[in-house]
Order: structure tokens, then sequence, then C-alpha cells
């Protein structure tokens, strides 16, 4: 484990300096804003090597090799060591790590409450004078554009005013299949004809229900294994005003699975992608996801299952990350219904909402 501390003009800087120099793994131990004198804010950081195993070549590997290296030496740095986590893990838990003052102390906080991001929470810190500031903060954070938060904007494609393909991606138990349903009955209200295409045959009776919602909307489906049946469907479909296509949901740390879909790019078909992310999911798996799913071309995304979550900071925290406007969040299973497209105000409600059941 190595310890640095920092100073710098501001959170922000010192946390890129933290970045740098330790890595994105590195935590922050404890935070000063030294606003006496000259201003400054001093940030003590640390990084885990991941030494704390009990095999003993890790740590003689993460040990410059002398002479008077020993197996015992090994052992007794290996103690002081989860001495020294155990130390760091109780000081964090016990509120040590913060000496934010006043005002900026209680927007920590608040921040904290509702899930959002360490680094991202000491940014807006900087940036609120009161707690008041920070839906006009957040909201200029989102940056998502009027046009790009609308059932047209689903259903028309400015390039291609005839048709759209659009497919939603997402780990597994999103709602992928029942969020393209809700689109699908969206489009047809609005007029337009829709074709649906299944790539989802990993997983027992997803086959199945969107079978059902293709028989229930009257919709054509195709359901696709390979590359060449997906371009078929699509000539099939060349009629259609928008083309769905489902996707089998699976553990994003699967590479096959993320080289899969970028076969599917490969393709040359005129994609737009939309990232389904659950709000209730566990805020550290959805960061965790960004980083496999961030080297696709995304172009949208969306957070289904809000009725189900108990804080939105992820929402904020997801958007910050992808820098890809948030369309639409789904608020339950109905189909048609229970799908509302969003823009930066009302998304900003809901991250500032105080964490309910």
């Amino acid at each position: 484990m190595k310890i640095k501390k920092i100073r710098a003009k501001s959170f922000s800087e010192a946390l890129a300096i933290v970045k740098r120099e330790l890595g994105p793994d590195a935590v922050i131990l404890s935070s000063d804003d030294k606003s006496a004198g000259k201003s400054f804010v001093e940030v003590t950081a640390a990084v885990d090597y991941d030494m704390m195993t009990d095999d003993s070549v890790n740590y003689a590997q993460a040990i410059p090799k002398t002479s008077t290296n020993s197996v015992s030496d090994l052992v007794e740095l290996k103690d002081e060591i989860r001495g020294l986590k155990l130390s760091i893990d109780s000081m964090r838990n016990s509120g040590f790590e913060f000496k934010l003052s006043g005002e900026s102390r209680d927007i920590y906080f608040f921040l904290k409450e509702r899930s959002i991001k360490d680094d991202f929470a000491y940014k807006l810190v900087e940036r609120a004078q009161v707690l008041d500031d920070l839906p006009v903060l957040i909201a200029e954070d989102m940056n998502i554009s009027r046009t790009d938060n609308n059932s047209s904007s689903l259903t028309n494609n400015s390039n291609s005013p005839l048709q759209r393909i659009a497919m939603l991606i997402g780990p597994s138990g999103v709602g992928k299949t029942t969020t393209l349903a809700k689109l699908a009955s969206i489009a047809i209200r609005e007029g337009k004809k829709v074709g649906m295409i299944s790539m989802d045959t990993f997983k027992i009776g997803a086959t199945e229900q969107i079978r059902i919602y293709s028989r229930m909307m009257g919709i054509p489906l195709s359901i696709v294994s390979s590359i060449d049946s997906l371009k078929k469907s699509v000539e099939r479909f060349a009629d259609k005003n928008l083309i769905l296509i489902d996707t089998a949901g699976q553990n994003p740390n699967d590479e096959e699975y993320i080289n899969n879909l970028k076969e599917i790019y490969a393709s040359g078909l005129p994609i737009e992608t939309q990232l389904l992310l659950s709000a209730s999911s566990d805020c550290n798996f959805l960061m965790d996801t960004h980083k496999h799913y961030r080297h696709l071309p995304i172009t949208h995304i969306a957070f289904t299952k809000t009725d189900e979550a108990v804080n939105f900071g992820s929402i904020y925290n997801l958007t910050r990350l992808y820098q890809k406007p948030v369309v639409y969040i789904t608020t339950g299973q109905r189909v048609p219904g229970n799908l509302e497209f969003v823009d930066s105000k009302k998304l900003t409600n809901l991250i500032l909402k105080a964490g309910s059941a």
C-alpha cells in the first residue's frame, strides 16, 4: 500500500494528481480545506497494490530484492500491511476522512447520501456555495439537449428520415426486452411502422417473451443468431420506420460478450445503441460496467427500474462517465406504459430526491 499527501489549489486539481500518481484505484483517506491564509487544499490518498494475500511470492515481487530479505521479513511486512489496512478502514468508517467546514461539509454529505461518487461530489462542493446551488450545477453537468429527450428522437433519424435501427444492450436482468416492447408501442402509437429483431438466443424463455410482445402488438419479428441473418432481417424490414434489436443480457466482464457486440458494429449496419442500466443496481457494479461498455459506440443511455431504486446518484455518476444523453427512464413493468422521456431538469430532481424505499 502506498500513501501520499498532496497539496493543490482545489479539490479537483488534487484528485487529478492522485489519479495521475497513484492510479484510478486510489482512495481518499483525508481531505482538508486550508482556507486560513493562502488558500489551498490538502488530500491524503492511498492505493492498495493487492498484496493482501497469503502468497509470499506476491510480497517478494512487490519488494525490491536485497540480500537482507527473508521469509520472516515478508511475513512481518504482511502483518504490518494488514494492520495498516484495518486502521485505514476504521478511520474511513468513523468519518475521519473529511475535514470540510460548514456549508461545504453539509453539501458533501448531502451528495454522498444520494450515492454521488467521491470525486464528482468534491467537484460539486467546489462549485456550490449553498445546497440550493446544486440543482443548477447538476443540470449543467448533465448537458442533455431537448431534442435528444423525446419519443420522436427514438423513431426518427435526421440522417435517414425513413428508417432508424436502434439496438438495446446492457447487463443481464436490466429489462431490455420489456423496454424494447415499450418503445415499439410508443412508435406504433405515433403511426410508425416497426420491426423487431431478437439476437437473444442465450437466455431460456427470452425468445418466447418477445414472441408474445410481437403477437400482442402485431409487429413482425425475426429471431437471428448470426451477423448474416441480422443483415437479412434488416433488409426484410426495409419498409419499416423503426427497427428495434434486442440483445442477450450477459455479464459485461465477459470478453466474448463484448467482442460479439463489436462484431455487430463491424457489420456496417447503421445501428444506434441504447445502453440500459438498472437504477436499482449496486453503484459499484454500475461503475465497473463502464470499463467494458465505454469502448462501444453508445449513442444514448437509459435507466430502468427506477421504481425499485433507493438512491439515484448513479444516474449522475454514469451520465458524467459516459457523456451521453439519458433519453428515458422506466418506472415499472407495464407494457405499454411505465416509460418516461426525460430532460436534465427531471433527472436532476430525481438525483437529488431523498432516499426512500
